[in-house]
């Protein structure tokens, strides 16, 4: 299903999913691995382009090993981000990604697709707003890309957040700028889309639809954890990288 952006201008207000729904993330990657899907069946292949995946919030490169592999099956030449835990300065954290990018870039000879789940989504679209001349697309699965309508993540995923995404040696305000970039409009020649799931207790999904009006917004039926190994997500992911 597509959603317009203005999906995220309803007025109506919806409960936020229980944190107990995660549970299902677990059925999900079972889904996964039973579905044609995984093994490429029916999925648009890759050219061989370069896929940078970003994790998300306190996690790592390891649990997107599945998603990795499934994009080298499909056409596509996956790389890890280097991020063993995505913890720390927001700086550093942006740093890091910036300086794995180049070094896909030199490598392959070509801009790269990014695929970022939830905090991961922030990091991709951040440089793609940064760094056109490294990035072709980008595609975030989950990512609070706004506040809107409210609290974007779950309280206490956002004391979390707050407490270990951050960098007390630098002001506030610094950090708050460098998240103002995602309400950037994404350079001409990158391609932007969001794929949430109503169903996420992490994220409201409403702040998962990207502001750019050229931006794509997909919706799935899904956890918001089990986006990383999600049979309807990975349909799309073909469809998008092979555009």
């Amino acid at each position: 299903m597509v959603a317009q952006a203005s999906a995220a201008s309803e007025g109506r207000t919806e409960a936020r999913p229980s944190l107990l729904m995660e549970q299902r993330a677990g059925l999900e990657f079972m889904q996964l691995m039973t579905s044609p899907v995984y093994y490429g069946w029916g999925v648009a292949r890759g050219d061989g382009a370069p896929v940078m995946v970003i994790p998300g919030f306190m996690g790592s490169d390891r649990y997107l090993t599945v998603l990795r592999g499934w994009l080298r099956r499909v056409g596509h030449h996956p790389h890890a981000s280097g991020i063993w835990l995505m913890a720390g300065s927001p700086y550093d954290l942006m740093a890091r990604v910036i300086a794995r990018a180049e070094e896909i870039h030199q490598i392959e000879g070509r801009r790269i697709k990014l695929i970022g789940h939830s905090m991961g989504g922030i990091m991709a679209r951040i440089l793609a707003r940064l760094r056109p001349d490294l990035i072709e697309q980008v595609v975030t699965l989950g990512s609070p890309l706004s506040e809107y309508p409210r609290q974007a993540a779950h309280p206490v995923v956002q004391a979390a957040a707050e407490f270990i995404v951050r960098d007390r040696s630098i002001p506030l305000e610094m950090e708050q700028g460098l998240m103002g970039l995602l309400a950037d409009p994404l350079p001409a020649e990158v391609r932007m889309t969001a794929i949430y799931t109503r169903q996420d207790p992490i994220v409201d999904w409403r702040a998962c639809i990207d502001s750019d009006p050229r931006a794509e917004s997909i919706e799935v039926c899904g956890t918001h954890t089990g986006l990383a190994w999600n049979s309807q997500v990975y349909r799309n992911l073909g469809e998008l990288l092979a555009a």
